[in-house]
């Protein structure tokens, strides 16, 4: 048992580490072209076209739901935990599971509706006008399912840890 969940658990810091830098690349590339659309802009009165639309339906995506399981799990995100940090020992064990539980079901809900909303989007070929052409954005859909999902992977692993620590010893 402990040998799977350890390459469960590398293999998920491993996709938890490709979120992080995709979402690090989607973010420098959306510097990088809000700037050269702004020098463009007020130097040549020429922007670039479809730099808006590449930004909020391309790489904001990109920059964000990769990323969030790492962001989930490193602690950076307010949780509901850290309500009862203070609160008794048995209260603690209780509602710390009972958090769990909440947590599971929320981003369980998340990804399933998620894809419903992927899938919704490939069967009606969603597309947005970048630089006076139709281009399919319905690819990019497929990034919130697969960001709460991995949240879903990292709450249900950090549920099992303990216990696996537990036989450990």
């Amino acid at each position: 048992m402990n040998g799977v969940f350890q390459r469960v658990e590398n293999i998920n810091e491993k996709l938890k580490l490709v979120g992080v830098y995709t979402g690090g690349i989607a973010a420098v590339a959306m510097m990088l072209i809000i700037v050269a659309d702004v020098f463009m802009r007020n130097v040549f009165t020429s922007p670039i076209s479809g730099t808006y639309e590449i930004v909020q339906f391309f790489l904001m995506p990109l920059a964000i739901f990769p990323a969030l399981a790492y962001t989930y799990s490193s602690g950076v995100l307010p949780r509901l935990g850290e309500l009862v940090e203070k609160a008794p020992q048995g209260f603690k064990k209780v509602s710390t599971w009972v958090i769990l539980i909440i947590e599971i079901i929320i981003f369980t809900l998340l990804t399933i509706y998620g894809w419903k909303f992927a899938m919704a989007g490939v069967s009606d070929q969603m597309a947005v006008a970048v630089g006076g052409k139709l281009t399919p954005v319905y690819p990019v859909y497929f990034l919130i399912p697969i960001g709460f999902g991995l949240i879903v992977i990292e709450v249900l692993l950090s549920a099992i840890r303990p216990f696996v620590k537990r036989n450990k010893k």
